[in-house]
């Protein structure tokens, strides 16, 4: 009987997973959602799960994508990387030149939680560096949101 009850857990975290996606889909593809403001912060704590067992409406969906929207994600620009011995570790020090192994004119790597999702290319903004996106894998990106979406719901 509890496996029964497990099974038909995952089934349903699994499809609100789906649902989640679906939304998230017809949300990039509505020009009128990108023009609306993010839900206020007493919507975002009035929201309550949905009872085991009922429906999941589309305004559930849409206050658990909000939900998500504040969850912080690792992103990294790789430029380069390199191999080396312990002896040249052991002898780095400032001054020291490590030669990557990528061309100044090839993109670099835009990371999300480990994640190869996008190409770009180092660009300056004032005092700092940036990344202009050049390409982006968006099957990839899906895969980032639905590992987040998984593990937030794990918690």
């Amino acid at each position: 009987m509890a496996d029964e009850e497990k099974k038909e857990e995952e089934l349903s975290q699994e499809e609100l997973a789906k649902q989640w996606e679906e939304a998230l889909a017809k949300q990039e593809e509505s020009p009128e959602a990108k023009e609306e403001a993010p839900a206020s912060e007493e919507e975002k704590e009035a929201y309550t799960e949905p009872e085991a067992g009922k429906k999941v409406t589309e305004k559930d969906i849409t206050k658990l994508l909000d939900r998500l929207m504040d969850i912080p994600l690792n992103v990294e620009v790789v430029v380069g990387s390199t191999v080396i011995q312990i002896r040249e570790l052991i002898n780095l020090g400032p001054g020291s030149v490590l030669e990557l192994d990528r061309e100044t004119t090839e993109p670099v790597d835009i990371k999300v939680n480990g994640k190869l999702i996008a190409k770009g290319e180092l660009v300056v903004v004032g005092e700092r560096f940036g990344v202009r996106i050049t390409e982006i894998y968006s099957e990839e990106r899906k895969s980032v949101f639905r590992d987040t979406l998984q593990e937030s719901l794990r918690k």
